[in-house]
């Protein structure tokens, strides 16, 4: 399996495909592999050569347990790392909710690195992420699964066998250090203030992050914004039908195109 290092920190990635090259970051508690069972891989490897990675924390990365050890510019350093083990000198990038955080933090970290930005069902703004990012990581780092179980039922009624024994699967203490930090992010939007880096936010209007990004849009000269009507915060990421050839316009249309070089 192919990993990067940051700094020891190993991070796994998969590369696919052709063409002008294309990070994907998931969202929280899931893993690289979202990208490939939700289709988005097939259908963008034919003109991208397009580049999965795990979070730290998630999948067949490394799972530091101090929240510390995710801070925004650590995990902006996960994504240039990987592109440095892929030889990869620009890219584009598109992140998925937590993995759409990471994203903003790539012009204020790494703005050489990348040449445009998707946010999907992310916003700017750390200081309006909810309370309980920080009530929850807390609690996932004191009890674990039994925790996130706990959540999962409130939120749905029920958690079914085999959801408890993927629940099971994961390192709960890590992904608790990671919400912990995210709620803890100071000056999110640093980098859209003085940055050129094109970014595109794409939001469903029954996203509760839809308003704040729309409101990004209005305050950065550099980012523009697509709701999706009638689409909730899993939808915008699941409907390839209407994302993907978003996804390939806006990327396709970008000023300097970016590439692959060998170092």
């Amino acid at each position: 399996m192919p990993y990067a290092s940051n700094d020891g920190v190993q991070i796994h990635y998969e590369v696919a495909g052709e063409g002008i090259s294309l990070v994907l970051l998931h969202g929280f508690g899931v893993s690289g592999d979202a990208w490939n069972t939700g289709g988005h891989v097939a259908a963008l490897s034919s003109e991208f050569q397009v580049i999965t990675m795990d979070a730290r924390g998630h999948g067949r990365s490394d799972k530091p347990h101090e929240p510390a050890a995710y801070s925004l510019p650590e995990r902006v350093r996960d994504v240039t790392a990987v592109l440095d083990a892929t030889g990869v000198d620009t890219a584009h990038f598109l992140g998925f909710s937590l993995g759409g955080v990471t994203g903003f933090g790539l012009c204020k970290y790494a703005p050489s690195r990348f040449q445009s930005v998707i946010a999907l069902g992310a916003h700017p703004y750390s200081e309006e992420f909810p309370e309980d990012f920080e009530e929850w990581g807390q609690r996932y780092i004191n009890y674990g699964v039994e925790a996130a179980i706990k959540r999962e039922a409130r939120v749905s009624g029920s958690v079914s066998e085999k959801r408890k024994e993927e629940l099971e699967s994961r390192d709960w203490k890590a992904l608790g250090a990671a919400l912990l930090a995210t709620k803890r992010i100071k000056g999110l939007s640093d980098g859209l203030s003085r940055g050129r880096t094109p970014y595109l936010l794409i939001c469903g209007t029954e996203d509760h992050d839809h308003d704040l990004a729309r409101r990004s849009a209005a305050e950065f000269p550099n980012v523009s914004f697509i709701p999706l009507e009638g689409f909730d915060h899993h939808e915008s990421r699941s409907r390839l039908d209407v994302l993907i050839p978003i996804v390939k316009d806006f990327f396709g249309s970008s000023s300097v195109e970016a590439g692959t070089h060998p170092r």
